[in-house]
């Protein structure tokens, strides 16, 4: 029978192969570091936009020299049965809540009565406002915002309150409108007032 050549044993196999393995070990463990270092230096994901929120905050306080209007009692209007909700006083002005804080792009409306019951409402004199006037409204915050009246135009006590908050031109807007007759008794004849402001 042919001699061959000495296999290698067992134990000496073991012994070529360990050294082999560390060095692999070696060289995975780097590569993870370096891939570690990488995503540590490298930069940050971007962070999710934050979700819109409304410019400003809530009208206060409402001052219109011009025509003696001092009023520190504003209130958010929204909706009841499909219905705007309207000041439950003779001098409170309401604001628009669904739509922009004065100051702030699109049309911010302010709400009041012109008479309430046998009361004078806060806007009982809105319609002698004058191109001009100023209008001041102060927020939450304290802070100010100035507008000019450019002009005052009268509707028919049942014209929807769309009609007179509809935009006119880009940019921010102020309308001031006397309400709906819910009270004031303007859809017995009367009539309704808006007044048209930008910021001064």
């Amino acid at each position: 029978m042919e001699q061959g050549k000495e296999m290698p044993r067992p134990e000496r196999r073991a012994a070529l192969v360990r050294p082999a393995a560390v060095v692999l070990a070696v060289v995975a463990g780097l590569g993870c570091v370096l891939l570690g270092v990488t995503s540590v230096l490298g930069p940050a994901p971007a962070a999710a936009p934050a979700a819109d929120q409304p410019a400003g905050a809530p009208p206060v306080a409402l001052l219109i020299p011009s025509v003696g209007l001092k009023s520190g009692h504003v209130v958010a209007l929204g909706h009841v049965g499909g219905r705007r909700e309207q000041p439950g006083t003779a001098l409170g002005v309401g604001w628009f809540a669904d739509g922009p804080v004065p100051g702030a792009p699109g049309v911010a409306v302010l709400s009041a009565h012109a008479g309430f019951g046998y009361s004078a409402g806060a806007f009982a004199r809105l319609e002698r406002l004058t191109p001009g006037a100023t209008i001041t409204v102060r927020d939450a915050r304290g802070q100010e915002s100035r507008f000019t009246v450019r002009r005052t135009a009268v509707f028919p006590a049942s014209e929807p309150d769309s009609t007179l908050v509809a935009p006119e031109g880009a940019g921010p807007q102020l309308r001031l409108i006397t309400s709906d007759g819910t009270y004031d008794g303007t859809s017995l004849g009367g009539t309704r007032t808006a007044v048209y402001a930008t910021p001064a």
